[in-house]
């Protein structure tokens, strides 16, 4: 593929030229740049240059090598600088620089550059990589260390330096109080056919949090084994690189008065796991190491003396200059979920719903209802997912002959394990006539059933008092001509000649009710009598329509309404003109939604 932009570089690099006093040259290969992510660019300037201190009027570095890096997007993405690696020893560990990379950052990676003005973005970008050069070996902003942290720790300084590489997370609420409060589940993944990958969570046994991650990766056969672990507290005089540790200088994290039962900890455990706890910006992060494996067949020493403390710490072994292996944990705890994903639109609070019916309707909608902050799910559904569900169900194939509510609940457990998804193979009806108590302790209630007897039945229920909580009701009309929202909060209720009309149809259906009965053969299809009926629609028009009414239901949840409302959403009237069905106006806009009146 040609390089469309390569004319541009051309004449940019003229323009340059004539600008910077740098003695600048257009590398044949992008290769031959002396940094580790050259291979990734399409073409690479090698600009000769210094760092000039305009202050003290004197250089910091006289001669250093930078490389400005092109992708073919550019114009419409910025260059990135670094430099040379066998200059890092003029430099040092400076912010804003990675030492494995040779990276100078100027930009964030949303940074809208002026694609007008090609020569203009690189010699901006090229002056602040400068400037921030000079202010690091000034020591003018150390404290951006500190907002660094956690990319420097994961990077490795040098080849003795290691680095734990499989992911560790952490379900940690609550900070450990003890040294012997943490303990680390690991468990195993497939990545390809041969490979694996190891993983860990880390939590606090003073806490109740990792017994469905547990029981998750035991059900999945992820051979869960359980570690001990040694909390040493927090430590914030750890602030900036070099990070790289070997075992004896590790022991000065231990504090003194944890010495024994460091030493107890290490001689009684195979696999040995240090971690601290460090706050930044507000928010504390968990980090550590484990140690090496210990050598323990040593000829000439007492066996005393062979402990793994000793072997690994003690002076005239070789195990205490040995470098640990590096880790930090990327959090999975509910509340840092939570801040990823609130904002003042979005709330934070963690509901309680349940939804009845796990169909097409109901199954997107628990999909949907998950992005207030993975809430509470109580799951009641009796049937199971057939092959014949699948092209308008949220599951598909590999969820196929299980129940409905059961599916979801692993769907949802897959994507967080931790999520508490309570479920029940029996009828709405009598899930709530056994346990009238746990359906009133829910903060709304979903009922995607298209069984309008029984939802009549639960609307009695709320007049009379018996249902506390708000119910929505959602159902869609054959072929999706059309779909219904209701909402009903107890202190609001409607009159009910205000829902129903004739033998209790619902006012507002979109189909002229008289046309259900009339053309009851086109709405209701069968493929092998009357125990496989079903209503025909596509998937694509439900999707229409739960975005359209999901608005509404984020909508009454955050503000806590307590208005009842009935909204109707007009579907694909172009096919109820095709098979000659009747509507109940003839002014329906295609696929709007109305909130009628009540």
């Amino acid at each position: 593929m040609s390089d469309r932009f390569s004319q541009i570089r051309k004449n940019t690099l003229a323009e340059v030229k004539n600008i910077l006093d740098d003695e600048i040259e257009v590398l044949a290969d992008p290769k031959e740049a002396n940094f580790l992510e050259a291979k990734e660019y399409c073409e690479i300037w090698q600009v000769n240059t210094g760092l000039y201190d305009d202050i003290k009027s004197v250089w910091l570095v006289e001669e250093l090598t930078m490389y400005i890096a092109f992708t073919k997007q550019f114009p419409l993405e910025p260059v990135k600088i670094y430099y040379d690696k066998n200059d890092f020893e003029k430099l040092g560990y400076v912010p804003h620089s990675s030492f494995l990379r040779n990276d100078v950052c100027v930009f964030d990676e949303f940074v809208i550059v002026d694609q007008s003005n090609p020569s203009g973005i690189i010699l901006d970008q090229l002056e602040k990589a400068k400037q921030t050069l000079i202010q690091g070996i000034k020591g003018e902003n150390t404290e951006d260390f500190e907002d660094e942290f956690m990319a420097y720790w994961n990077t490795s300084g040098n080849s003795k330096d290691k680095l734990f590489s499989e992911p560790i997370y952490s379900i940690i609420s609550e900070v450990p109080t003890r040294h012997d409060s943490l303990l680390l589940l690991t468990y195993e993944i497939k990545s390809t056919e041969k490979d694996k990958i190891v993983s860990g969570i880390l939590y606090n046994k003073e806490e109740d949090l990792v017994g469905p991650y547990r029981e998750y990766l035991e059900k999945m056969d992820f051979k869960p084994k359980e570690y001990e672990v040694f909390f040493v507290g927090g430590n914030q005089e750890i602030s900036h690189p070099p990070f790289a540790l070997n075992c004896m200088e590790s022991l000065g994290f231990v504090y003194r008065e944890d010495t024994k039962n460091f030493k107890e900890y290490y001689n009684r455990n195979s696999k040995r796991i240090l971690v601290f706890s460090k706050t930044i910006a507000g928010e504390t992060h968990y980090l550590g190491w484990i140690y090496p494996e210990v050598n323990s067949k040593i000829n000439g020493f007492r066996k005393s003396e062979l402990t793994p403390f000793n072997l690994t710490f003690k002076k005239g072994f070789p195990g205490h200059k040995k470098y640990v292996k590096r880790f930090s944990l990327e959090n999975l705890n509910e509340q840092r979920l939570i801040k990823r994903t609130a904002t003042e639109a979005i709330p934070s609070s963690n509901y309680k719903f349940l939804v009845a019916g796990i169909g097409s309707v109901g199954s997107y909608l628990v999909n949907l209802l998950n992005n207030l902050n993975n809430p509470e799910f109580t799951l009641i559904d009796t049937d199971k997912l057939s092959s014949e569900n699948i092209k308008r169900h949220l599951l598909g194939f590999q969820y196929l002959n299980q129940n409905k509510a059961i599916a979801v609940k692993t769907f949802l457990k897959h994507k967080l394990p931790g999520q508490r998804v309570h479920i029940s193979e029996s009828s709405i009806f009598d899930f709530y006539n056994e346990d009238e108590q746990e359906v009133n302790e829910q903060d709304y209630i979903f009922l995607c059933l298209g069984k309008l007897n029984l939802e009549k039945w639960f609307i009695d229920e709320l007049e009379k008092g018996k249902l506390k909580k708000p119910v929505f009701i959602l159902w869609v009309e054959p072929y999706l001509i059309g779909g219904q929202l209701l909402y009903l909060h107890p202190d609001n209720l409607p009159k009910l000649d205000e829902l129903f009309e004739d033998v209790f149809k619902y006012r507002f259906s979109v189909i002229e009710p008289g046309e259900f009965e009339g053309k009851r053969n086109l709405f209701i299809l069968k493929e092998s009598g009357c125990q496989s009926t079903y209503s025909p629609y596509s998937s694509a028009h439900l999707s229409l329509f739960l975005s359209s009414v999901h608005p509404k239901i984020f909508e009454i949840i955050e503000q806590g309404n307590t208005r009842s409302s009935f909204f109707t959403w007009i579907g694909d009237i172009d096919m109820a003109k095709k098979l000659d069905i009747g509507l109940r106006s003839e002014s329906f806009e295609r696929y709007s939604l109305i909130q009628n009146e009540l």
